[in-house]
């Protein structure tokens, strides 16, 4: 069927706004998008709608890049399941006076476990909350430093950044080696913010044996994986089955390998991501093959700011995005949709992108939704929801400082990736 093109234009809007409503009234994400692309693709295009979507399909699936999404989520659900970080909390508690640190720290290395904030704050509820609560600790400041740590899902090596390397055509060693230094940035200004509040002295006897058998072997994995990508030494894929198998061995060492229930845990997370993967891309071919994307570009484009301000109204809106939804959908789904504005805005990718990972951070501890603040009250029902939403707001705002901090320096985030590449 034939359309001028004002017609292909008003198909791509209401393909657009029927896409954001079928989200919206609980129509999986997945099936939305592939139906509404095949659907609104057989009218604009007929039957060759079919040819696009299987070459996006294979297009997508040969991708390198996703390829190693299994193999890191399988990294992070073994050394979950394995008890290799809650080993490490107890070890650390015996020597670091800060609980609160030590649970910054822990979170730093969890943000390896398959960037499900879900997944992170519950592990640390779980492993923190009942100590911290026996010790004595403000259970204001202990839900705060969960929530806040459970949110770093930026630091690599982390699944949000491999979905997002690709969807924004950006190299995912450059990306890991972008995001590497603004995410210990907002870690270390959480530690400042938490040394900042008294503790309740409690005379223990350091393990400091124990520390560094737990620590060394955990540290080595992520620092291996991590270097052989950043310095040229592996691929991505390369680099995830390495990790991959590394925690494999630690698993079988520590005694502790649930391997039928991480499997299945790898393989349902890994199908939910390619799918919309899969789904996302098809949906844009055929937004973009309405002029969609020149609709958006336009529209952004007339608006009477200059490029950074409407870089900021992206960033804000991608925020708001990130309340309803999860990563996968806010990275798949939405970003590419203004990535023809950021294009021709000249805006540096790499960049965008390390500010959009904080910005989606940060969205799973903006009230009025703040999913972390539900996930904390699963695993601590005593406390109050209404105290774990102003626990978190001080973290929050320090999140909201790391992108403003990104927008006066933008160097933070590229001068890594520029070394490692000269």
């Amino acid at each position: 069927m034939w359309f001028t093109g004002s017609e292909k234009t008003l198909l791509a809007i209401v393909m657009l706004l029927t896409m954001i409503a079928g989200i919206f009234v609980g129509i999986p994400v997945s099936f939305t998008l592939i139906f509404l692309a095949l659907g609104f693709g057989f009218l604009s295009i007929g039957e060759n709608i079919f040819d696009l979507a299987y070459y996006n399909l294979v297009g997508t699936l040969s991708n390198e890049v996703f390829i190693a999404i299994p193999m890191f989520i399988f990294m992070g659900y073994i050394c979950e399941k394995a008890g290799l970080v809650e080993k490490l909390f107890y070890s650390m508690k015996s020597v670091v006076g800060n609980l609160n640190i030590v649970v910054i720290v822990i979170a730093v290395l969890v943000s390896l476990a398959t960037g499900v904030v879900g997944a992170s704050v519950t592990l640390l509820g779980i492993m923190a909350a009942p100590h911290m609560m026996k010790m004595g600790y403000n259970p204001k400041l202990t839900a705060g430093v969960i929530a806040g740590g459970g949110s770093l899902i930026m630091i690599p090596p982390s699944v949000p950044l491999i979905v997002m390397a690709p969807t924004m055509n950006i190299s995912i060693i450059d990306l890991y080696a972008g995001a590497l230094v603004p995410g210990l940035m907002i870690a270390l200004m959480y530690v400042i913010y938490c040394l900042f509040h008294p503790v309740p002295k409690v005379e223990t006897k350091p393990d400091y044996r124990s520390l560094m058998i737990d620590v060394i072997p955990l540290t080595v994995l992520i620092s291996a994986v991590l270097g052989s990508m950043l310095f040229g030494l592996a691929t991505s894929t390369e680099a995830g089955a390495f990790g991959a198998f590394g925690a494999l061995v630690l698993a079988l060492l520590n005694g502790k390998l649930e391997l039928k229930e991480t499997l299945l845990k790898t393989t349902d997370t890994s199908a939910v991501v390619m799918l919309l993967a899969i789904s996302s891309t098809i949906f844009g071919a055929v937004f973009t093959a309405l002029g969609g994307d020149n609709v958006i570009v336009d529209a952004l484009n007339s608006l009477p700011i200059p490029p950074w301000a409407l870089v900021g109204c992206i960033l804000v809106l991608c925020h708001l995005l990130g309340w309803p939804f999860e990563w996968p959908v806010v990275v798949l789904v939405f970003v590419p949709i203004f990535l023809p504005v950021l294009v021709s805005s000249g805006v540096d990718m790499l960049w965008f992108a390390v500010c959009l990972g904080i910005v989606i951070q940060t969205a799973y501890l903006t009230p009025p939704v703040a999913l972390t603040s539900y996930y904390i009250k699963q695993v601590v029902p005593e406390w109050d929801l209404s105290m774990i939403f102003k626990a978190m707001m001080p973290f929050m705002w320090i999140q909201v400082l790391a992108v403003v901090i990104l927008f006066l320096a933008p160097s933070i985030a590229t001068w890594l990736p520029s070394y490692l590449s000269n």
